[in-house]
């Protein structure tokens, strides 16, 4: 009898990559060197602390902060040109909205630019904000490129959250990812049928995106009936409880330890962010009227503080 000439075992390919939310980064990422809780409170702290500071020019070294971290972190940056119809958007109309209404206030100081009457508070006011915004969007880019859902859940986990409260958030970013993959799959669909929405008119785009509304909520309420049923079946119960009324053993928090990196790291970045809530709350350090730009600009064009 011919003996099998089929090899005893077959070769495997090893992973080079890691699926996150937003993309893949390699799996040489120094981001991985840290505990998932240090990687959520790194998301909190960069997404959060923009809210305290008033101050255009640290808000925007912030955001250099953030591609700095996304570089190091090997995330592919020519994914974030995908952002940038948002990023402009946003500049589009907010200020639009301080121009055409900028409030009646008689302190305000009435500047003519290119024939346009702008105001000068509001609108420095509204140019600070937008770089607040685009600091923590960046923040919030920064950490769904480099995490799964999974780690988001052990993060949570390990501050103790409730069992119901972690996974009802972990389920709602992964249905988020999920609905923006099931909008690619149905938009390439459409492509592969021929449809070409550049040579279409803007009304017919928006109608076309009005009717993509049927299939994805229709494959949404399906995903969330099979997810319930997953659910039901591994006996998983709001309280996070077995049957029995004991414990469930925390499998995925066990394959992760907190190092000596972990600790410093957390200790850091709560101290930073509890540092700036003080010194915003009681004293205004980072006020508005603090920016060098803000103090320069009102020397320049004579407006008094």
């Amino acid at each position: 009898m011919a003996e099998s000439t089929l090899p005893s075992s077959l070769p495997t390919r090893r992973a080079t990559a890691r699926k996150t939310l937003l993309g893949q980064v390699p799996l040489s990422s120094p981001f991985y060197a840290f505990h998932p809780v240090t990687r959520l409170i790194l998301f909190i702290f960069l997404g959060v602390i923009p809210l305290f500071i008033f101050i255009p020019e640290i808000n925007f070294l912030l955001l250099l902060v953030n591609l700095a971290l996304l570089r190091w972190g090997k995330v592919d940056l020519r994914r974030l040109r995908i952002y940038m119809p948002i990023i402009f958007t946003v500049a589009i109309f907010m200020f639009t909205v301080v121009i055409l209404a900028p409030g009646r206030d008689p302190s305000y100081t009435p500047l003519k630019v290119l024939g346009i009457i702008i105001y000068y508070q509001p609108f420095f006011f509204t140019f600070a904000s937008y770089w607040r915004l685009i600091a923590m969007l960046f923040g919030t880019i920064l950490y769904f490129s480099t995490n799964h859902e999974r780690d988001m859940l052990v993060g949570l986990r390990t501050l103790r959250m409730p069992f119901v409260v972690s996974y009802v958030i972990s389920l709602s970013i992964r249905a988020a990812g999920m609905f923006m993959e099931d909008f690619r799959i149905i938009r390439e669909a459409e492509q592969a049928r021929g449809l070409d929405t550049k040579a279409m008119r803007f009304s017919d785009q928006a109608k076309l995106y009005v009717m993509y509304l049927v299939p994805l909520f229709s494959i949404a309420l399906r995903r969330a009936d099979e997810i319930s049923n997953a659910l039901f079946a591994r006996g998983y119960t709001l309280t996070g409880r077995v049957g029995t009324g004991g414990k469930r053993s925390d499998y995925i928090r066990s394959r992760y330890l907190m190092r000596r990196r972990d600790w410093i790291t957390i200790f850091i970045l709560v101290a930073t962010f509890v540092g700036v809530a003080i010194a915003q709350t009681f004293f205004g350090v980072f006020a508005i009227e603090h920016s060098p730009l803000n103090i320069y600009l009102r020397a320049v064009l004579n407006i008094p503080n």
